[in-house]
């Protein structure tokens, strides 16, 4: 090449040949710096030596194209069937489906703290920095030990009044439909009794959408988070890039984040003005401001995050679960039959009496299971001296993580993980070979979900009164298509299509 033309006096901008050469040699430096980058990838990378396929060792882009489609946990489950329990997924990230990998992922490690959170999943731009999600461990200890009590079981009992509220509303209202013979969506029934629920306990006020029968703004937004969750954590792989794709996302998308943040501050800052004596979350969230232990600014920025975990991950549960006992008529007789053996009406059902029904605990963990809210999981990160994990030895900086939904599909863990069986919780001799340790849908350590008592009382309840009422079957064009359940997306969570059921009314 003639570096001369950079600076002879006859060289112009139509020198179209010098410029394409320029061109060609500009990607050709790139293209054998990509190969090379990949060739240090499959062979010489510090994680060269754990199992997976060559494909994703040599570049992050095939899975992230499967997460922006929503397939993400569908190629982990592949990976894991063919390479077994540890599988390398993308150049520097390692994936689990052991039992024992929870503790050492989530948990303390003899006294060490647990491993950071990683960066990519856990980003600014997704959650706000001043909530407990994206606290260092310091603060994230002093917050929970400040929103606990909100979640106690003391707390749901004295809830309970609100709670039930909530419920009742939602039974006559889908009373009301089957009197007149009218479907029902009960995806979409769930999340307007959990969305609600939410708003009356976090705010003092529901959405609305029990009474209208619709969604309210702010749970379209809720909804949406999810895709554009998805969106966020993949731009911010594309390092350095990140910045500049991210000034390039639709303006949309970020207006939605500020308003749902500016929605819940005016609902926290509207129930904290109040003086109504009510036993709901900011109640005992502002007996820990009126100790010291939390800011009233550290109050209002837990609003959002409570609306996003507490809403739609409880629904989406509820919708699985009413699925699968339509469609498995011996589960759905077994858990009537302990409906009738403890109560005599539907007031007889409440969060203390539901906490006895095994057999409706297992229908749940039975359906967390095939159906986690949370399908890939809460990826952490190894410090500088690297970590002990599920007893191999993993360097720095390496993303570390337990995709839930290939765990618990995983036949090394599980004896037909396939298929709905509740009983698998209850002591069938069949099933103890089952790694039930390895079925972790909220979480261990001390950033478990802060809401699981709350999560599954609201479950049991909601469901118990639901077949207590009625009796389901599946409206006839969803059950001509018989694939409801099949090839759902997930996006962080799960995108449940409409359930349309039909309801009798039982009593």
């Amino acid at each position: 090449m003639d570096f001369k033309r950079f600076i002879h006096p006859s060289f112009t901008l139509d020198d179209t040949s010098f410029l394409r050469e320029v061109a060609i040699r500009s990607l050709l430096v790139i293209g054998l710096a990509w190969f090379t980058k990949i060739l240090y990838n499959i062979y010489l990378h510090p994680l060269a030596r754990y199992p997976g396929p060559r494909l994703y060792a040599a570049s992050s882009l095939p899975l992230t194209i499967a997460q922006l489609r929503g397939r993400l946990h569908l190629f982990v489950q592949a990976a894991h069937e063919n390479y077994g329990p540890i599988v390398r997924l993308r150049p520097s990230e390692l994936s689990y489906t052991s039992a024992a990998a929870w503790n050492d992922i989530y948990a303390r490690r003899g006294g060490k703290a647990p491993l950071p959170r990683d960066r990519i999943f856990f980003n600014d731009m997704l959650v706000d920095p001043g909530t407990i999600t994206m606290a260092d461990d310091t603060n994230h200890g002093r917050l929970r030990r400040s929103l606990s009590p909100a979640f106690s079981q003391k707390a749901l009992l004295e809830q309970e009044a609100i709670i039930q509220g909530n419920v009742d509303l939602m039974m006559d209202q889908l009373q009301h439909r089957a009197q007149k013979g009218l479907p029902s969506d009960l995806r979409a029934w769930h999340n307007y009794a959990t969305f609600d629920l939410i708003g009356d306990l976090a705010f003092g006020d529901t959405f609305g959408c029990l009474k209208t029968s619709q969604f309210h703004e702010w749970v379209k937004m809720v909804l949406d988070y999810f895709y554009v969750a998805t969106l966020l954590q993949v731009v911010h792989r594309f390092r350095p890039l990140n910045t500049l794709l991210a000034m390039m996302l639709p303006a949309s998308l970020v207006e939605e984040k500020e308003k749902h943040t500016r929605m819940a501050l005016e609902k926290v800052r509207s129930r904290m003005s109040t003086t109504v004596d009510r036993s709901d979350f900011i109640h005992y969230m502002q007996k820990a401001v009126e100790m010291g232990s939390i800011s009233n600014t550290e109050l209002e920025n837990q609003a959002s995050i409570i609306i996003l975990a507490g809403s739609e991950t409880t629904s989406i549960g509820l919708t699985y679960a009413s699925y699968f006992l339509i469609t498995h008529k011996d589960a759905m007789r077994k858990l009537r039959a302990e409906l009738t053996q403890h109560f005599k009406n539907e007031r007889d059902i409440t969060i203390i009496s539901v906490n006895q029904l095994e057999y409706l605990q297992a229908v749940l963990q039975e359906t967390l299971r095939l159906r986690p809210p949370i399908t890939n999981g809460f990826p952490r990160q190894t410090p500088k001296e690297g970590a002990i994990i599920d007893g191999q030895f993993v360097p720095e900086g390496t993303v570390v993580n337990i995709n839930h939904w290939a765990a618990y599909q995983s036949k090394a863990n599980f004896l037909y993980p396939d298929e709905f069986r509740p009983e698998r919780w209850l002591g069938d001799k069949q099933f103890d070979g089952d790694n039930k340790d390895s079925f972790q849908p909220f979480s261990v350590g001390p950033r478990n979900c802060i809401g699981k008592k709350f999560a599954y009382d609201s479950m049991k309840l909601i469901l118990a009164r639901l077949l207590w009422r009625f009796d389901l079957a599946l409206d006839e064009e969803v059950g001509k298509k018989g694939g409801w359940i099949s090839n759902h997306d997930s996006f962080v969570s799960w995108h449940v299509p409409p359930l349309n059921v039909s309801l009798k009314p039982l009593k």
